[in-house]
Formats: C-alpha cells, structure tokens, sequence
C-alpha cells in the first residue's frame, strides 16, 4: 500500500525530460492555490537534474520557523519533477521519507535566513524507460552561508493504482504502537489561519502539517530550543479523519522521538533534535 504522503506527481513518460521550462513559478505547479504562498523565484536550472531558486519567507522581520525551510525544500522538489522531468497532473508520486538538518544556529528574532538560495538535485531510478523511484537532495543558503540540508525519497503509483490502494481499508497490523513513555500525546492541530499547512488542498494529513505540529510541540516542552533536524518516514498514509494522533517525547540531551497513530497504528515516525 502507499507508505507515505502524496506531495509530488509522477511522470507517466520521458518525454519532458531535461527539457526546463522557465518562467515565473505558478501556485498550481507547486501545489498552492494562492500566489502570495509561492516563496520561490529566478529558477535556473543548472544541470538536468538540479535546479536552484531564490527563496523568500513571507515575514522577513522574524526568525524563520524550521518548518519553513521545510515547506522551500517541498516547493523545489515539486517544481522541479514537473519542470525538468516532465510530470504530468494525472500519475501520483509517494513521498516515502523527507528530511532537513540546520547547519548553522538560529538565534531568536534572526532573520538574516528568512531569504537565499536552494539547490536542488535530483535522482531517479527505474526500469522499462520509466522512473520508479526519486531521491532529491537539498542544500539552503543564506546570506553568511549554509543554512540547512534535506533530502526527500519517494516512489511512484500510475494514479489508477494509487487510487485503488486509497480505496483498501488498512488491514496488516505492522507498525502498531508499542512506545509508552511519550510525554504528549493529543490530537494533530492544522492551524486554519497558517497558510503554510492551510493553503495546501490534501485528502489526507500532508508531511508539512505534521512537522508544524511537531515543531510547535517540542517547542512548547522545550522552551528557550529550536527543533535542528527532523526526519519523517511514512509507514501509512494517515487520514484526515479521525483526527491522527501525535505522541511526541524530547529527552534531556535533546533527541525527539514522535510518531503519528490512527486506529492505534503508526503511521508516521518521527527522528529529531532540539537544541538551544
């Protein structure tokens, strides 16, 4: 079954691919509905398979949150399997793991990151002339330098599969929760008035929704830290109701462990750091 979070499309040829298409990014190509939530801009694409941007967060007076830099990391990787692989709106590509790290600390009210660069390189695996798997690589710049790293992995379904699978009721009893000593454990918040994780139409809990809550979490037990990695493996795809469940523990050295349950099964595992 899907394992993980449909942020991408798939290509249903080779016919687009290494041919860059250039131009302003429209909301629609990277999943949004509103142009105001497009944060990146002067595409170029320097090889086949990497792409770089300029990004701009939205409120540049304050310290980004670490999941912006996340949803810069999605835009790219979105724009760039439509824009320099060709991807079509009608096949489905599974994000199966996504990952980002800071490299350099950010200090409360910093917002020399909250603009730069993103690079994004790409990978794609497959068979038969038909890519099968993807794996992107990330790295965001700023104006002193490195800001973070990321990496996303993710599979592809012909949409008449994918929709078939969505359809099948969960039934192997894998990834059951286990873990007891969560100190957190309530309902997953989707916060309407954040057009990060709002302005993002999804049938089902989407990777960005989940680290928001994540990192709005950790930080409520964690005061005076910010989260520094995060990495998310998508097991199930977790619906929109009923509401998921996010268990989340942050240990005294820092180290996060979450998960994100429905019906008592996993369905997200969650890695990370938190430091100050």
């Amino acid at each position: 079954m899907p394992t993980g979070s449909t942020e991408l499309l798939s290509p249903d040829n080779d016919t687009g691919r290494g041919k860059f298409s250039a131009g302003p990014v429209r909301a629609e190509e990277i999943h949004k509905s509103r142009p105001a939530n497009v944060w990146i801009h002067r595409t170029v694409a320097e090889t086949a398979h990497s792409l770089t941007a300029h990004f701009d967060l939205p409120d540049a007076s304050s310290s980004p949150r670490f999941v912006d830099f996340v949803e810069v990391q999605r835009q790219i990787g979105i724009l760039q399997a439509h824009r320099q692989l060709g991807v079509p709106e009608r096949d489905v590509f599974i994000l199966d793991k996504i990952s980002l790290r800071l490299v350099a600390p950010t200090a409360p009210g910093d917002a020399s990151s909250a603009r730069g660069i993103i690079r994004a390189h790409l990978v794609a695996t497959g068979g038969g002339g038909r890519s099968r798997s993807l794996t992107q690589y990330f790295s965001l710049e700023g104006a002193t330098g490195l800001i973070a790293v990321g990496k996303a992995a993710s599979s592809l379904l012909p949409r008449t599969v994918y929709e078939r699978i969505r359809r099948q009721s969960p039934t192997s009893t894998n990834g059951i929760s286990l873990r007891s000593n969560y100190t957190y454990s309530e309902p997953i918040r989707i916060d309407p008035d954040d057009p990060l994780v709002s302005d993002h139409p999804s049938d089902h809990l989407t990777a960005i929704q989940t680290i928001a809550d994540v990192e709005r979490v950790a930080l409520r037990q964690t005061p005076s830290t910010n989260v520094r990695s995060l990495k998310l493996t998508f097991q199930r795809y977790a619906e929109l109701e009923p509401s998921p469940t996010l268990r989340l523990k942050v240990s005294g050295t820092g180290r996060l462990v979450a998960e994100v349950t429905q019906h008592d099964i996993r369905r997200i595992k969650i890695t990370g750091s938190v430091a100050s």
